[in-house]
């Protein structure tokens, strides 16, 4: 027989290792248990329970109905709007106010979360695009011939006549200009606090329909019709950089929160994401069956894609 302090020793060891388990078991369910408390998944996704389920089948109306509390459904709201469209939308930085132009001239700005309207007209003429300037009080529109500046009554405030037959406006917020490129082909920015015209810079690519900022830097990138996209800043009447995307005109161009992937769509059917970062080299590349009409990414870098029907 062992003597008996080698085995009170192995027993002693035991019943500690039990007690380390058995802590350890303690501790995870707690782990557990916070973790459904506190729900650390990303927010903004949807989660399939099963491999066959298709995230894509499921609707707005079914969130609001099954799955949102009453807060959130409350923040869900629809515009029916048949006649007068196709529409462009932007909204404020703060999310708050929504300013929506229809093609055949119909235009209007409102606070969703309240159902306020600002102001509604009818300008009868197409609208290409519309944006908000500093805060909700100014808005910019382009129209036909040329940008003008309405204020949240609806008010025509300025005729910008530089901007010729406009068909992308984009407003950088932290330097009061004002950029659009349009028919000519030709790239204005303009300061709205002064009216001056800082710079025009011609990109010999003929009309561009497509163009946005990069948030992180606010360099300007356009899409033109013979597959490149351009990047540009005042200070240089040169594109920054060329980049040949796609073996068709560029359709649409979107540039995720962060500045750091470039997506863009294309006539010969393609989605293509760029590293902006990594001498713009090309991340992936999605086909579509038909092309990409417009792109968006959302705050949570979730990337929106409208397909022309």
């Amino acid at each position: 027989m062992p003597p008996k302090h080698q085995t009170r020793g192995k027993s002693r060891r035991a019943e500690l290792a039990t007690r380390a388990a058995r802590d350890a078991a303690h501790e995870a369910a707690m782990k557990r248990g916070d973790a459904r408390v506190l729900l650390t998944e990303d927010a903004g996704f949807l989660e399939p329970e099963h491999e066959l389920e298709r995230t894509y089948k499921v609707q707005q109306r079914d969130l609001a109905e099954e799955h949102l509390d009453w807060t959130n459904r409350a923040k869900v709201f629809d515009l029916d709007l048949p006649q007068l469209g196709p529409y462009t939308v932007d909204y404020t930085r703060n999310g708050r106010h929504l300013l929506i132009g229809g093609h055949k001239g119909h235009l209007a700005a409102f606070d969703w979360k309240l159902g306020k309207l600002q102001c509604e007209v009818q300008l009868r003429e197409p609208i290409r695009d519309v944006c908000w300037l500093h805060n909700e009080t100014l808005f910019a529109v382009a129209q036909k011939d040329c940008a003008y500046i309405y204020d949240n009554t609806g008010l025509e405030v300025h005729r910008m006549k530089k901007h010729k037959a406009p068909q992308r406006l984009t407003f950088l917020p932290y330097h009061f200009l004002l950029a659009s490129i349009g028919d000519p082909g030709t790239l204005v920015y303009q300061d709205v606090s002064t009216g001056q015209i800082m710079a025009e810079h011609a990109t010999k690519l003929g009309k561009c329909a497509a163009m946005t900022q990069n948030p992180w830097n606010a360099i300007i990138h356009c899409g033109h019709g013979n597959g490149t996209v351009t990047l540009w800043s005042p200070n240089s009447g040169a594109p920054l950089v060329k980049v040949l995307a796609h073996r068709g005109a560029v359709t649409s161009v979107a540039v995720n929160p962060t500045g750091h992937v470039m997506a863009t769509g294309g006539l010969d059917g393609q989605v293509k994401l760029w590293d902006l970062r990594n001498a713009y080299a090309p991340l992936h590349a999605y086909f579509s069956r038909t092309p990409a009409a417009d792109l968006a990414f959302s705050q949570r870098g979730l990337l929106a894609v409208a397909r022309l029907t």
